[in-house]
């Protein structure tokens, strides 16, 4: 009976260890796919920069100097992008638990990434920046017109706001943009749905004195030219009885019309810099017959009278 008893054990032994090695084999085999996940998109996007510099060179050494710029540009914003999004992540837990809304942290970052961008290739002007101060802490609806892939770069160049953007959903699929927009807390727009979902959260925003913004053409001018506004943006401002704070963008069509993002070959001009200009808030006037429609005027009067004459 002893003899069995030792057996036992001699073989269970084995057993128990071979179980641990089991478990630790599978956990370390976790962190690997885990690692890998993470990796992947960082991979992936790392062959923007890589492609862009090699068409960069290619333009250049066939004097396609415009082309040549476009691709040094996205080779620019692609590798900044890369080890300034790992800052972010490793800020992330601590803005999630500490800032809430605001999230200033990521917002920092962000346009640190945008200004160390375009730096290199032209200078942006900000007029009317000291309208901000008064604005700071306070909700408000800023608008803009809307030419050119660099318009956002040129929102970067505000400094006293962290604004959140609503932009299309398509967006917030790409591999670590999608996931820093979401972490900055920028608003994905379903077209197909509506915008009842956006409005919703955009007055969330607004109800904790955070800021929103709206490109309220809803897509780029192909010609540069003001198009007519959807009147989401306005709706809400007169909703939530906070200011529009027009804002016109200048230039960036010059350097970067419609049609020359990277996808598409990618070009960028030496047209001159950018200018962007802070109007008056256009606050909700309720003895207007149309509320909404009076805001949405006001403020596209606005921003067209910052526009050169056609």
């Amino acid at each position: 009976m002893m003899m069995m008893l030792r057996a036992t054990r001699v073989v269970a032994r084995p057993a128990l260890h071979n179980a641990a090695v089991r478990r630790t084999s599978t956990r370390s085999k976790a962190r690997t796919y885990a690692f890998r996940a993470a990796a992947a998109p960082y991979a992936l996007l790392g062959l923007v920069p890589i492609t862009s510099s090699t068409l960069a060179a290619y333009h250049l050494a066939g004097g396609r100097e415009d082309e040549a710029r476009g691709c040094a540009f996205f080779a620019a914003t692609g590798f900044l992008s890369l080890p300034l999004s790992l800052v972010m992540f490793a800020a992330a837990p601590f803005t999630l638990l500490f800032d809430g809304d605001r999230r200033r942290a990521p917002d920092w970052v962000q346009k640190a990434w945008g200004r160390l961008t375009t730096r290199c290739f032209y200078e942006t002007t900000v007029e009317g920046a000291e309208k901000l101060a008064a604005l700071e802490g306070a909700g408000a609806v800023f608008v803009s017109n809307h030419c050119s892939w660099l318009d956002i770069y040129a929102l970067f160049e505000l400094d006293a706001l962290p604004l959140k953007i609503v932009a299309k959903r398509e967006i917030f699929y790409i591999p670590l943009c999608g996931w820093v927009m979401h972490l900055i807390g920028h608003i994905p727009l379903d077209r197909s749905k509506g915008g009842a979902g956006v409005l919703a959260r955009c007055g969330e925003l607004l109800d904790r004195d955070q800021p929103v913004f709206f490109f309220p053409e809803g897509t780029r001018s192909a010609d540069g030219r003001l198009q007519a506004f959807k009147p989401g943006a306005f709706v809400l401002a007169a909703r939530k009885d906070v200011p529009v704070v027009p804002i016109t963008i200048l230039g960036t069509a010059a350097l970067m019309p419609p049609g020359n993002e990277f996808w598409q070959g990618g070009r960028l001009t030496k047209a001159g810099g950018v200018t962007v200009v802070v109007h008056d808030p256009v606050y909700p006037d309720r003895a207007a017959q149309d509320v909404v429609l009076d805001l949405s005027t006001r403020a596209r009067a606005a921003i067209a009278g910052g526009l050169p004459e056609r």
